[in-house]
């Protein structure tokens, strides 16, 4: 089991969460810390070479979560399941997700591009 340590104003992981983690490797904080931030550059890379257009949409952002995330939680590129200290309640998460995308392509002309 990990020792999480949180920060005062971080989000815990709670029980359900912390059981999806991959890696039995992985016994403190800091070490989650290091193998998602190597997930997150490995994601990094993966959109410089894709230089994707249509990002505005659930698809996308499951996707990259995914690869953000995915060789550590077993729950990646899926929509949380438990509320947090941020954010909306977890079933609203989808139409939130949506309204904010729709809300942000009328922004920008519907060309679905940041």
């Amino acid at each position: 089991m990990i020792d999480f340590n949180y920060p005062e104003g971080t989000t815990p992981i709670d029980p359900d969460e912390a059981g999806g983690l991959l890696l039995s490797l992985i016994t403190t904080q800091g070490e989650l810390n290091r193998w998602e931030q190597d997930n997150i550059v490995d994601a990094l890379a993966w959109i410089e070479k894709r230089k994707p257009t249509d990002i505005l949409n659930e698809q996308f952002i499951k996707q990259l979560h995914k690869r953000m995330f995915g060789n550590v939680w077993k729950w990646a590129g899926q929509f949380r399941r438990s509320d947090k200290n941020i954010g909306v309640s977890w079933h609203q998460v989808p139409a939130s997700l949506k309204n904010m995308c729709d809300d942000e392509m009328e922004i920008r002309g519907n060309t679905g591009r940041c």
